[in-house]
């Protein structure tokens, strides 16, 4: 789900994604550049999980964004 970096919508979700992911660094958000389908790859790699438990956790994450909208 490409989101566009320049709407303000962008930048909520970055807030979101920081507070989840505490970890990820601003370069690292401005690396997803707007594409979530990017997260379980960036979160996989800061935080040394494996793609099975990056996959778990930004499904759960991907699944509270839902919930709010």
């Amino acid at each position: 789900m490409p989101v566009n970096q320049q709407k303000p919508e962008w930048k909520e979700l970055k807030v979101k994604i920081q507070n989840k992911f505490g970890k990820l660094s601003e370069q690292d958000l401005e690396g997803l550049n707007g594409h979530m389908d990017k997260l379980t790859s960036t979160v996989q790699k800061v935080y040394n999980y494996d793609q099975k438990k990056a996959e778990q956790e930004c499904k759960a994450f991907n699944e509270t964004l839902e919930r709010i909208a």
